[in-house]
């Protein structure tokens, strides 16, 4: 399996080769030199991806002993009797006999309603192969594979069944599908054009959708303290074909915001964002787990000629809480200039962690 990739790494967003051992596909010194940090500019029509999108959906081992996860996500935005609809499902499996997530959030930004549901299942309720896409526990079940696949989820409150087929080529994040993270080798790729129909539930209620997910699949190791780190993602499916996921990690060590783009050729970049944290506004307060989250942010990323404003539709408060922590899990939509022209769109951001701003302390909005 190869990759066309066109890299252009900078320092703030190099891989690294800490991969001992952890892809079938490789020996140990393919793995390190497809991840050694690259310079600027380089172009590269070969560099090989470290993860098969197949492969990659089946259940993964863990490589290293520590808070190893295992996460697909699946973000839509889908259309219904004349209203736009945000819908994320979710799963997380840890390792050894720690339980199970199952997330499902749904968000009319035509009215603003919003509902969640996360369900921590039993480890002998949950069952994710590890030869392809075949996940079931309580209400759920997702199988297929990369070019197309069935996900049925049902809550008390309503449920989602769709068919999803792939357009366009896989994303690999940092251009092979694994980078750094707080220090630690993540695997991810991204299959961002899904084209998605079936239908949508709510209080008995059943609604014919259409519309485009964007399948994210991730698993490694995450910082044992969460005390000292958080992180936004966004997607962006541009006009002009390219699909871009953005990281912006910050810890005690300083802000690391970097992107990933795949054009419709398969051709990827890598390329340094400036600090979103920083330009991050329109805070409020939650009023279920107390973190604070930003609402708009400005997103500039020069290699690309990339300058957006991303705020939050829908109501501002769209967190899933487990515990005594919450994640905010958003539909949002974007309006700027990328390449040189005016673009408008629909997307998501994640953020993980308690945000606060960068140079100034306002007075938060409850929730």
């Amino acid at each position: 399996m190869r990759n066309r990739t066109v890299l252009k790494l900078s320092t703030a967003v190099a891989l690294t080769a800490l991969l001992s051992g952890a892809m079938a596909t490789g020996s140990q010194a393919a793995v390190a030199e497809s991840t050694r940090p690259r310079p600027a500019a380089t172009t590269n029509s070969g560099v090989p991806a470290l993860v098969d999108p197949d492969k990659g959906l089946a259940a993964q081992t863990p490589e290293i002993q520590g808070r190893w996860t295992d996460n697909i996500y699946f973000s839509s935005r889908v259309r219904a009797g004349g209203q736009d609809y945000g819908v994320v499902v979710q799963t997380v499996s840890a390792h050894d006999s720690q339980p199970r997530i199952v997330s499902f959030a749904v968000t009319n930004v035509t009215t603003g309603w919003y509902k969640n549901e996360a369900i921590v299942v039993n480890p002998n309720d949950y069952n994710w192969s590890t030869t392809g896409l075949d996940i079931s526990a309580p209400g759920l079940k997702w199988t297929g594979n990369a070019q197309q696949m069935n996900l049925s989820i049902k809550v008390p409150w309503g449920s989602f069944n769709v068919t999803a087929k792939s357009r366009g080529p896989a994303l690999y994040y940092g251009g092979t599908g694994a980078f750094s993270l707080f220090g630690q080798t993540n695997h991810e790729y991204a299959l961002p054009d899904l084209q998605t129909t079936g239908t949508l539930e709510i209080d008995g209620k059943s609604r014919r959708v259409t519309g485009r997910s964007w399948l994210d699949r991730q698993w490694g190791v995450i910082p044992s303290d969460p005390s000292g780190w958080r992180w936004t993602w966004m997607n962006f499916n541009m006009p002009n074909g390219d699909s871009v996921a953005l990281y912006d990690a910050v810890s005690n060590d300083g802000e690391n915001a970097w992107a990933t783009v795949v054009r419709r050729d398969g051709t990827h970049e890598v390329v340094p964002v400036e600090p979103l944290a920083r330009r991050a506004d329109r805070y409020y307060t939650s009023s279920t787990s107390g973190d604070r989250y930003p609402t708009r942010w400005r997103v500039n990323i020069p290699a690309l000629g990339a300058r957006l404003t991303v705020t939050v539709s829908g109501p501002r408060k769209q967190e899933i809480t487990q515990g005594s922590g919450g994640r905010m899990e958003a539909t949002t939509s974007f309006t700027g200039v990328y390449k040189g022209r005016s673009v408008t769109g629909k997307n998501n951001v994640k953020l993980i962690g308690d945000w606060k701003p960068a140079t100034s302390t306002p007075t938060p909005q409850s929730s």
